[in-house]
């Protein structure tokens, strides 16, 4: 059953611009939305795209489009959710032809539960998750959500990947693991020939200090791997404690 906020954020959406299809208005505030969101990265092609979509639309139009940016931080600040997801669903947005169903949000809280939920998370490294079909990001905001519920601090301690053929599904997983802090690089791209269109890194990442650990992590192993090639005697072997440095951030905190 569709929430407030998804029934506001599709009335707003359907009186844009009624000289275009709602479908095409959702496309068109998704890679707005997504490009506001990766300023920080200051990438003048993504800037580019946005100007080429947003000089389609008058000013009021424009703040229209703003609202639903509003509108989706707000849900999400009021719970982990599949928002986007499900308004995608109950607009009647999606691909069915093409066999494009979303899971409900209910069923991937369930599933990430039943994975990850007894699980112990990796201790001094980075905890990778990865999801090769992610849509909106339902099953990888369900991850974090079971995470932050075990006291893990996923803000500051995981990767998240996902990876959808779908531009308009990539962009929304960009835009819901964004607002909540994830630290996620989203994927346009075939997880079957490897090509890849274009890819972004969230907010989270940076401020994780992310792309720094992960190097470091390779590194590391890279190391330990050499070392057992040429291991001394074991008398002579002195263990050496290896730590990443990492920033502290609050956990559960939007943008």
């Amino acid at each position: 059953m569709l929430n407030q906020h998804g029934k506001d954020f599709i009335k707003i959406l359907e009186n844009i611009k009624y000289s275009k299809h709602t479908h095409e208005v959702f496309s068109d505030w998704l890679v707005m939305a997504a490009a506001t969101l990766y300023a920080w990265k200051n990438d003048e092609k993504v800037e580019n795209e946005y100007m080429e979509v947003a000089k389609h639309y008058t000013k009021e139009e424009l703040d229209k489009h703003a609202n639903l940016i509003a509108i989706t931080v707000e849900a999400l600040e009021e719970k982990e959710q599949d928002f986007l997801g499900e308004v995608f669903t109950f607009a009647d947005l999606s691909n069915e032809r093409n066999g494009q169903f979303f899971t409900p949000y209910s069923i991937s809280y369930m599933s990430a539960k039943i994975i990850m939920g007894e699980n112990e998370f990796p201790k001094n490294r980075v905890c990778r998750i990865n999801d090769p079909t992610c849509g909106s990001g339902g099953m990888l905001v369900a991850g974090a959500q079971v995470m932050k519920e075990c006291g893990f601090n996923y803000q500051q301690d995981a990767i998240f990947i996902g990876q959808d053929i779908d531009a308009r599904c990539a962009r929304m997983a960009y835009i819901q693991l964004s607002l909540l802090g994830v630290p996620a690089v989203v994927y346009c791209m075939n997880t079957l020939t490897m090509k890849t269109f274009w890819y972004r890194e969230t907010i989270g990442y940076h401020l994780a200090g992310m792309e720094f650990r992960l190097r470091a992590e390779e590194l590391i192993d890279k190391a330990k791997n050499l070392e057992k090639v040429v291991r001394k005697p074991e008398a002579e072997q002195v263990p050496i404690e290896i730590t990443i440095p990492r920033k502290v951030l609050a956990q559960g905190e939007l943008f």
